[in-house]
């Protein structure tokens, strides 16, 4: 292995050149987290709008298979308190679109169907992460998680960070295809074939519903 980029090699083959691509295994105690599911993203008027209803429709689907096989589920918020956005520091100073997110606002409002059940637990965020100076990866830990299946979005923001970070916190991370979506088909592809490289797996929904079948079958 050289460790050079391949002459003429499309990118599949230079990474497979470089040794990327290996293969977590999914664990026996799942959780799901489902990252920042807000009207932002599905109100046209929004600068955010990100056209991913499909994607919000696998999202439901993938919350009732996680119900029904009885594992944690985890609903992300992002809130800051006022227009300074403090909590948010340099983050907020680069994207002002997270003002969509300042208390009140009725675009950081879960979007229908996603208010969160008994049971489910809420991760109020202020950085693309899901880890990022909250108690998520003690709160994985203590229910004794080893896998984190993560839907939502957007895939180039808030769902890399989150695979990246499960990864380094020791959870497999699983990004499931059809439940994550981004406002450009090109960074959404071009993030999901990066992390399945370099962080972790990206599965099918019916891939996870077989998976998620299986861990009742096995009691």
């Amino acid at each position: 292995m050289s460790g050079r980029p391949l002459r003429g090699a499309t990118l599949a083959e230079d990474y497979a050149s470089a040794g990327f691509g290996g293969r977590l295994e999914p664990g026996v105690s799942p959780a799901l987290v489902i990252v920042d599911p807000a009207v932002a993203y599905v109100e046209p008027s929004s600068p955010l709008y990100a056209g991913v209803e499909e994607s919000v429709a696998a999202m439901l689907e993938l919350r009732e298979a996680a119900a029904a096989a009885g594992i944690p589920v985890y609903l992300t918020r992002v809130l800051y308190e006022d227009d300074a956005g403090l909590l948010g520091g340099l983050f907020f100073q680069k994207v002002p679109a997270l003002r969509c997110f300042v208390e009140g606002n009725p675009l950081g409002d879960w979007i229908d169907g996603f208010a969160p059940r008994p049971g489910e637990t809420v991760v109020t965020k202020h950085y693309p992460s899901a880890f990022a100076g909250t108690s998520f990866a003690a709160s994985l830990t203590a229910r004794r998680v080893d896998t984190l299946l993560i839907a939502g979005l957007s895939t180039s923001g808030c769902i890399r960070a989150t695979a990246l970070d499960a990864l380094q916190h020791g959870f497999v991370p699983v990004v499931v295809r059809e439940a994550v979506g981004d406002r450009h088909r090109e960074p959404h592809e071009s993030n999901l074939r990066d992390i399945a490289a370099k962080c972790g797996e990206v599965r099918s929904l019916d891939e996870i519903r077989t998976y998620l079948g299986s861990l009742s079958s096995d009691e």
